[in-house]
């Protein structure tokens, strides 16, 4: 027993070591993941932002985050992601906004294809919302842009 127990818990550090975490028959490595970043409320930014060719897979909120899984290619120089929100609001019910999953591929001419989970901070966006409309609780309806898609999706808070 404490011979298997001592296996067990070499082999779960040495994942751990590893970075890596292991699910079912799918072994997922962090590192691939970027780091949560606030989204940028900013006009002027949204409008001037890169607009390289990004495939979104899906979407979906968790608190305060936005979560993306989206796809591109490339694979010899870095890629820029951002998430930049427009300033102005469209005046409906639930109230709108459009938001830029800015993709900057530095001419990356590669055919490698990846597909990642990007994490944004919307706490920004909410508390732009608050200083506006004097609110501490809504519902925003998020038009994401990225590549040629629009993708929507509800944040409450």
């Amino acid at each position: 027993m404490l011979l298997s127990l001592k296996i067990v818990l070499s082999s779960i550090i040495t994942v751990c070591l590893l970075g890596l975490i292991v699910v079912g028959a799918f072994i997922i490595n962090p590192i691939l993941f970027l780091e949560s970043e606030d989204i940028s409320v900013n006009n002027s930014q949204y409008l001037s932002a890169p607009r390289d060719n990004i495939l979104i897979n899906d979407v979906s909120m968790v608190g305060n985050k936005l979560v993306i899984n989206a796809s591109y290619g490339g694979g010899c120089k870095d890629h820029i992601f951002c998430l930049i929100a427009s300033d102005t609001w469209l005046e409906s019910y639930p109230v709108q906004t459009s938001i830029l999953f800015s993709h900057e591929a530095n001419e990356d001419m590669c055919t490698a294809f990846f597909t990642k989970l990007f994490i944004f901070n919307l706490s920004p966006l909410k508390e732009r919302y608050k200083d506006l409309y004097r609110e501490n609780s809504a519902t925003i309806r998020l038009r994401i842009e990225g590549g040629y898609e629009l993708v929507e999706i509800s944040y409450s808070f």
